[in-house]
């Protein structure tokens, strides 16, 4: 697809804040023809939205965007959920993708389970950060942990991911 100059302004809270995040919304143009006579429904010149984010100085990302289903500003960062082509629902702050549906039961599980199978018996697990909730969910597996206390610097971004993610 090709990518226009275009940016689509998102959407402000209510505390009109700027955005900091490095990612911009574009509008491209699919590249498959339009095909009615052999039955066919293939897209030809329809624009879709595409969501660009800079890993680094000589690296980027640019992935579709099938909706823009909430944006939130907090005192801290903004607060994104969007429905991509290939991710699914994808949480991002300040424009950086932390989670994605598509995958992020394997990272969480990956972050976690190491960690308390190596320990020989954890009663206590301190998260810091973790405002979706999945470090959590993780940790909760394991039948020895007796208390679990996640901190996370934003409020809006727990009560957010509570509202907007299933699990």
């Amino acid at each position: 697809a090709v990518l226009s100059a275009s940016s689509v302004p998102r959407s402000r809270s209510r505390s009109q804040k700027g955005f900091k995040g490095r990612s911009r919304y574009a509008w491209g143009y699919c590249n498959r023809a339009m095909s009615k006579e052999n039955g066919s429904a293939t897209l030809m010149g329809a624009k879709r939205l595409w969501l660009e984010e800079e890993i680094q100085d000589d690296l980027k990302w640019i992935y579709s965007v099938k909706s823009i289903l909430h944006t939130e500003v907090s005192d801290f960062q903004d607060v994104e959920l969007l429905e991509t082509g290939p991710f699914g629902k994808v949480l991002l702050l300040d424009g950086k993708l932390q989670s994605a549906e598509a995958d992020e039961r394997v990272y969480h599980e990956c972050l976690v389970h190491p960690a308390l199978l190596h320990h020989p018996n954890p009663k206590k697990v301190f998260i810091c950060g973790g405002g979706e909730g999945s470090t959590a969910r993780e940790v909760l597996k394991h039948k020895s942990v007796e208390k679990v206390v996640m901190v996370d610097i934003d409020k809006v971004v727990c009560d957010f991911c509570e509202k907007h993610l299933e699990d």
